[in-house]
This record gives C-alpha cells, structure tokens and sequence, in this order.
C-alpha cells in the first residue's frame, strides 16, 4: 500500500486538523499568559503522536467495518476492499492501534501518572466497539464520536496543568481550552447526525438504527438543529462577557464562526434535499477549522 493511499485511509486532513489545535495551544497560547506548563516538549509531543495514532486507527477500523455501506453511499471513495485489501488495512489498524496504545502509557508512566494509562486503553476499546456495534445505535455512535473529539482537546489541558490550577493566567486558559472542547463537541454532533442523513441509504440497506432511520429524515435534522444552537448559544455568552476586553478575538469570532452557524441553523431549518446535507457538513468542518485558528488572533490580540 502506498503513502498516498494510506494516508486517505486515516483521514490525514482529519489528523493535521488535531496537530494544529495542539500545536496552537502550546505554542501559542500557552507562551502568550507566559504560562508554566507541566509536560516537557518530549512528553508533549509523545502525547500528541499517541492521540494521533490511536485516531487514524479509528479511522482504520471504521472503513474496515463500513465497507458493505460506502459501496453504497460514497462508491467513488471507497479504499478498503477496492484499492487495498480487508485483511492488509486490518494489519495497518493493528500496527497504528498497537503503537498509539504503547506511546500513551509510555507517556503516562514518564510524567508519574500510570493509572492515566486507562485513557489510552479505554479509547482504543471504544472506538473499536463504536465502529463494530455502537454507530449504528442511535444518537449513542454520535455521541461517542462527538465526545472523544472534544476529550482530545480537553486532556491536554489535564495533562498540561492538573485538577488544581493556582493562578488566573491559567485559569483563563483552561476556560479557553474548555470552551474549545464544547465548541468541537457541538459541532461535531451537529456533522454526524448529518453525515447519517447523508448516508441514510447505505445504513438502511445493512438495517443499522440510525437517528434518521428510526425517527426520519425531518426529526433528525431537527435534533441537528437543536445541536447546532448551542455552540450559538456559547458564542453569545461569550460576546456578553468578554466582547470589551477581547474585541479583535470577538470579531474574528463573530464573522468566521457565529455568522456560519447561524446561517447552517437557518439551512438546517430549511433544507430537505440530500445535497444541501454535503454543503452544510462542510460549512461545519470549516467553520470548526476557524474557531481553532481564533486561538491565534486571541494569543496576539489579549
């Protein structure tokens, strides 16, 4: 299997999608508080490799168990069964599983905090039982999806600065990291429910319970709606309490995330054809994209 292949295997977008958050708050944020931070640059980036081995490895086994449903639903981008083999993307998810599982207790056992290693174990597990049986419950498989994208971002600030945070400084950051982790949380559920209404006829050709396939299209769409209006509702809160001292960050925000989202509510709240679906997942993705990079407008502008 060539580089090319497998790195549409792992969704290598999806992954530099993660560096950047990482290498943003470290780098950036963290060095803009002057903030001490716990975890050695060493220690960092083998956190961060960890996190991005055991994701492609979700990403892995996702393909591998969706095969029969994509040949349906997106045939022209199918990898697993027509460019490689089950059995060869089966050996890549053990190696980059094996590997990301071995660096996080690595990591864990060289900062001093073996029981961490569960984290590193338990996510593995989960995303290999939400690829064999939880995403086609419903509701459950978005959940746990939009969940663990959010968790990633939140854990480095666990691991960064601990449960007992002394100063303001880093009390702020830590809010930030927070407010980070709910923004991808929400506009990650708000993607997976739509990516099912997309996808809504392979699913129901393999009879997965899908949230589309057991309330229907217009329920689903609405419970998206519902998800969608609350990363809104955070942006509002936000411009409440923070837009006199924070302006530049508030209106980098306003124009590039809330803007976006207000306008994928209304188009949520309006559409009813297929494709309209595609263009607001990827409104969605992108949007996301911009409310990481508002980490560099607020890291030079506070």
């Amino acid at each position: 299997m060539n580089s090319v292949v497998f790195l549409k295997l792992i969704r290598w977008k999806n992954l530099l999608l993660i560096i950047y958050v990482y290498l943003l708050i470290k780098f950036l944020l963290f060095p803009s508080f002057s903030i001490e931070t716990a975890l050695s640059l060493f220690q960092f980036f083998i956190l961060l490799l960890s996190i991005v081995l055991i994701t492609a490895a979700g990403y892995i086994i996702n393909d591998i168990e969706d095969v029969i449903s994509d040949k349906i639903n997106k045939p022209k981008k199918l990898i697993v069964s027509k460019v490689i083999s089950i059995e060869k993307a089966l050996q890549w998810y053990k190696i980059t599983n094996t590997l990301g599982i071995a660096l996080g207790i690595l990591f864990c056992l060289n900062i001093g905090n073996p029981t961490f290693s569960f984290i590193f174990i338990g996510t593995p597990l989960l995303l290999y039982f939400y690829a064999k049986k939880l995403k086609s419950k419903p509701f459950i498989g978005n959940f746990i999806v939009a969940f663990l994208i959010g968790f990633s971002i939140f854990i480095l600030a666990i691991f960064e600065f601990g449960f007992l945070i002394k100063n303001e400084p880093k009390h702020l950051a830590f809010n930030i990291i927070i407010a980070l982790s709910i923004f991808a949380f929400f506009t990650n559920l708000t993607r997976e429910i739509i990516k099912d209404i997309e996808d809504i006829n392979g699913d129901y050709a393999l009879k997965m319970k899908t949230l589309p396939i057991v309330l229907g299209v217009t329920r689903a769409k609405n419970i998206a709606l519902i998800t969608c209006i609350f990363p809104i509702g955070l942006l509002l809160i936000i411009f409440l309490n923070y837009s006199e001292l924070y302006k530049y960050t508030m209106l980098y925000l306003l124009i590039t995330v809330f803007l976006p989202l207000l306008y994928t509510a209304i188009k949520l709240f309006s559409t009813k054809k297929k494709k309209n679906f595609k263009k607001i997942s990827t409104i969605l993705k992108i949007t996301m994209f911009l409310g990481i990079s508002s980490l560099i407008i607020f890291s030079k502008f506070h």
